[in-house]
């Protein structure tokens, strides 16, 4: 029988394939465990997505001042970045949730810190509660390849202190958050934001809307500025097709959160989420199998415990990483439908 040697550079190029799309499971040794069904951080193809990170230590014990709290938060997503081999400048987008944004400044401080050049593009984000009562939640996405993340200033994007206007990974931009006072407004930094960035509408893979309100997106307690309305970008600069509720770059398939207002309980809800969120996988070719990221915005933190035990039901191996957050003081339920729980995930194909 003859065999044919394949060539180095073929080989080579089978490896690193193989490589990038494996999918693997961080969890770091003498850190903070997870409070719910979901993994500390997934490392797949060329990015790493860590979960929301408290101010909790190993030991579950939460330091005294919020200074104090913020550095033990950005321990936790450190040991989670350093236990897949990169560290934090490898982070280009973080999710920063504050219980109280008069804590801001305080927290500045200590985040410059762990970021003293190419900071991540963020969205800061007041929360209503966060679960075991942690003041400071963090979730980031990092990218395996330090050569690969480019700072993109933009004029019309002014980053909320200590972030990048923009990160490009290759064509996807990550960008931080947009605040505004009117949708006018919000419309116009959006297409301003777009052009400059060599982009269309069109183009936005992720796009989570917030708002004081609640007449819009997810309700938040408070906003950056006192702004009523706040969205958070990631776009790409390659043509898409049209989608619904997800948009796909490639193998990762972005779905904003969704919500689905049936009578009863938050299982109920959970159920009715997931089952959308399963067709618009499906349109894609891909399944839960394949979520390696979730932001949970749960009506009540009190239902914590009830929402974890039904998201469970849906990952039969290792769980995506995750963050929660009560986003707004809990809606009054009297009769009739009431959003109890909103989930946005990203999805990466094999």
């Amino acid at each position: 029988m003859k065999h044919t040697l394949l060539p180095l550079s073929l080989l080579l190029l089978l490896a690193v394939t193989a490589f990038a799309q494996e999918r693997k499971v961080i969890v770091p040794a003498n850190a903070a465990k997870p409070v719910g069904p979901y993994s500390p951080g997934i490392m797949i193809g060329d990015y790493l997505y860590v979960s929301g990170q408290g101010v909790r230590d190993a030991n579950s014990q939460m330091p005294e001042g919020i200074s104090a709290q913020t550095r033990q938060c950005l321990e936790n997503v450190k040991a989670i970045v350093t236990a897949a081999g990169l560290t934090m400048e490898h982070v280009v987008h973080m999710q920063l949730y504050l219980e109280r944004l008069s804590d801001l400044p305080a927290v500045e401080k200590v985040y410059a810190t762990y970021f003293p050049k190419n900071p991540p593009a963020r969205v800061i984000l007041g929360v209503a509660k966060m679960p075991t009562d942690t003041t400071v939640e963090m979730t980031v996405v990092a990218v395996r390849n330090l050569g690969d993340k480019k700072p993109l200033a933009l004029k019309s994007l002014r980053p909320l202190g200590h972030a990048s206007s923009a990160i490009t990974v290759s064509n996807r931009i990550y960008l931080s958050g947009l605040y505004a006072a009117t949708a006018v407004e919000l419309l116009s930094k959006l297409q301003s934001i777009l052009k400059e960035a060599r982009t269309l509408t069109t183009n936005v893979l992720w796009r989570n809307e917030y708002s004081t309100t609640g007449r819009v997106g997810v309700p938040m307690r408070e906003l950056p500025e006192q702004a009523t309305l706040a969205m958070s970008l990631i776009a790409t600069r390659q043509n898409l097709k049209e989608g619904g509720a997800c948009r796909a770059d490639g193998k990762t398939i972005y779905c904003a959160a969704q919500s689905y207002e049936v009578e009863g309980a938050v299982q109920e809800q959970v159920k009715a989420v997931m089952g959308k969120l399963q067709s618009s996988l499906a349109a894609y070719g891909a399944n839960f199998a394949h979520v390696t990221a979730s932001n949970v915005f749960l009506d009540d933190i009190g239902e914590f415990r009830l929402m974890n035990e039904t998201y469970a039901s849906f990952f039969a191996a290792a769980p995506p990483t995750r963050t929660t957050v009560q986003p707004f003081p809990k809606a009054e339920r009297g009769k009739g439908a009431t959003a109890l729980v909103r989930i946005a995930i990203v999805a990466v194909k094999e």
